[in-house]
């Protein structure tokens, strides 16, 4: 055998033998993701989520049985945790839905004309709609106010005039641990409760 010849077959087994010299292929960012909610304990995403095909307008009451009415309390909320947010207002005592929104990244809601009544607040970020449009495909993270709101409206009646008092209030919805007002970590089964 020449050399000539010996080079041509040593060439000729480097090239059929290349695919099995590659590197491994990274992992792609959804694997990345899917192995880091593994390690931190957090449920498998399901293979196939339907996302909301028409996400609701600014301001539009998802769920609940909160009456609005021309005059009362107010609520205002303010996304400043990085994603989308979901809102639940519920009625302190029996836990049940008030009322839920859907708020987008930095943007602010005001709920004007709220009932008298005591409310707990609940929040909790996700990647994207479900297909209800009224919850999330997954809670990445979920909170709860630290205690109730006691919205009641006083009225001052004296001689010389009669005075209104209502309640406003209003919040910051974030992840982060650093805010003046600092929220209750609480599992997705507790936020997605009707």
């Amino acid at each position: 055998m020449t050399v000539y010849s010996a080079r041509l077959l040593l060439g000729a087994c480097l090239l059929l033998s290349a695919p099995a010299l590659r590197a491994a292929e990274p992992p792609s960012r959804a694997a990345a993701i899917a192995a880091a909610d593994a390690a931190a304990g957090l449920p498998a995403k399901p293979a196939e989520v339907s996302a909301c095909a028409a996400p609701p307008a600014p301001g539009q009451k998802l769920a609940g049985d909160m009456k609005l009415g021309e005059e009362g309390h107010s609520i205002t909320l303010a996304n400043s945790g990085g994603g989308d947010a979901l809102v639940k207002i519920r009625h302190a005592g029996t836990g049940k839905l008030a009322a839920s929104y859907f708020i987008r990244a930095q943007e602010e809601l005001a709920i004007e004309g709220v009932p008298d009544g005591t409310y707990m607040i609940q929040y909790a970020f996700g990647p994207a709609l479900a297909a209800d449009c009224k919850s999330f495909t997954r809670i990445i993270k979920a909170n709860q106010m630290p205690d109730a709101d006691v919205l009641k409206t006083v009225v001052i009646d004296d001689e010389d005039h009669t005075e209104v008092k209502r309640s406003s209030i209003s919040y910051a919805l974030s992840v982060s641990e650093t805010a003046n007002v600092k929220p209750v970590s609480i599992d997705a089964a507790a936020f997605n409760a009707e």
